[in-house]
C-alpha cells in the first residue's frame, strides 16, 4: 500500500465531521471485517487537496477509480484541484449479492471484492480494489473461473482479436510484449482458468475505474502486488453485473445504482422493481418504511454514491 498521508487541519476536520455525519481518515487499506449478515461497508470520507496534487493521485491515493471519484466531485477541476479544495471521497460500499468467498468483481461498479481472513486472527474480512474493465465491444466477461497461476514480470501475448483491434485503429502490436514499461499487464498479473483472460497491473495507472481494457481485470500496481502475494492458487473468483444494489446496516436500507457507461441512471420504474424484489426477498417488504423521495434525489444525482431510502423496525437487521 502507499504510505500514509501527514495529517492535516485536523481541527478544522474534526469539525466537518461532526457537521456532515462524514469519516476524515488518512490513506489506508480498504479492509473491513465481514461476517454472513454484512451488507454495508465504510463511509464517506473528506479529503483535502495539496497544491500538488490532480483528481487522479487522490483517487489512487485512497483506492478510489477514475469515474469514482469524477462523479463524486463534479465541480473539482481534475488536474488542477488546488491547494485546500474539499474533495468527497465515496467510500461507502454496498457489498455485491452473492458469495462471501473469494473474488467477486462487479463490472458494473469496476471494482474487486476479495473475501478472506485475517492472517494474524483469523476474523473474516473483505478487501475492495477499483478496476478498470473491458471497452465496448471487448466486454470482460460474466460467469466463475479459478487462479490458476500468479506471475511477476509477465510478458504479455495479445491474443489475434486484440491484434486485430489494434490494427483497426492503424497500430501494429507485436505477438509477444516483453516485461517492461510498455507492458500494459505491468509487474503482476493473475492468471483464470478463462482463456485469454488475466487479473493484471497496468502501466496506465489512470484508467483504473474505466471501461479501457481488452477484457482484462487491470488494477493499480499496488493492488496487484497486494493480490498476487495473497490470494491463493485456486481462489473461486466471481464475474457479476449489478448495477442496483440494496444492503441493511444498524436497520438503514441502503441502495446503490451505478449509471451506465453512457453515465446514463437506469428507469425509475427498473430501480423501484429492484427495490420490491429486495423487500420481498429478505422478508422486510410489509415492515420496512421506504422513502420515495430519497430514491428520486438519488437518480437525479447520477453520482452512484450510496443513500439511505428507508429503515427497518427496531431490532430488525
Amino acid at each position: 500500500m502507499l504510505p500514509s498521508r501527514p495529517s492535516r487541519l485536523i481541527g478544522s476536520l474534526f469539525a466537518l465531521t461532526l457537521l456532515l455525519g462524514f469519516v476524515v481518515v488518512s490513506a489506508e487499506a480498504r479492509t473491513w471485517p465481514v461476517d454472513s449478515d454484512t451488507e454495508v461497508i465504510g463511509a464517506l470520507e473528506i479529503e483535502f487537496a495539496r497544491r500538488s496534487d490532480t483528481l487522479m493521485d487522490i483517487a489512487r491515493w485512497l483506492s478510489m477509480g477514475h469515474y469514482e471519484i469524477r462523479r463524486a466531485n463534479p465541480e473539482v477541476d481534475q488536474w488542477f484541484p488546488g491547494e485546500g479544495t474539499r474533495v468527497l471521497i465515496p467510500a461507502l460500499f454496498v457489498l455485491p449479492d452473492g458469495p462471501r468467498e473469494g473474488i467477486v468483481i462487479n463490472r458494473a461498479e469496476k471494482r474487486l471484492y476479495y473475501f478472506h481472513d485475517d492472517p494474524e486472527t483469523g476474523q473474516r474480512q473483505v478487501t475492495t480494489y477499483p478496476i478498470g474493465i473491458g471497452k465496448q465491444g471487448r466486454e470482460t466477461p460474466l460467469g466463475s473461473a479459478r487462479v490458476t497461476a500468479k506471475l511477476d514480470n509477465p510478458a504479455w501475448y495479445p491474443t489475434q482479436g486484440v491484434i486485430d483491434d489494434y490494427a483497426a485503429r492503424g497500430q501494429t502490436l507485436a505477438r509477444m510484449i516483453p516485461p517492461g514499461p510498455d507492458n500494459p499487464l505491468g509487474n503482476h498479473a493473475i492468471v483464470l482458468d478463462l482463456p485469454g483472460y488475466l487479473l493484471h497491473g497496468t502501466n496506465r495507472p489512470d484508467g483504473v475505474g474505466m471501461r479501457v481494457s481488452q477484457g482484462c481485470v487491470r488494477l493499480y500496481p499496488e493492488h496487484i502486488r497486494d493480490l498476487v502475494a495473497s490470494v491463493p492458487l485456486g481462489t473461486e473468483v466471481h464475474f457479476v453485473d449489478q448495477p442496483i444494489k440494496l444492503g441493511r446496516r444498524q436497520g438503514r436500507i441502503y441502495l446503490r445504482v451505478l449509471p451506465d457507461s453512457e453515465g446514463l441512471m437506469p428507469a425509475r420504474t427498473v430501480v423501484m422493481t429492484a427495490v420490491v424484489d429486495w423487500l420481498e426477498r429478505t422478508g422486510t417488504l410489509t415492515t420496512a418504511a421506504i422513502d420515495e423521495e430519497r430514491i428520486d434525489e438519488l437518480l437525479l444525482a447520477g453520482n452512484g454514491i450510496p443513500r439511505v431510502i428507508g429503515t427497518l423496525p427496531d431490532g430488525m437487521e
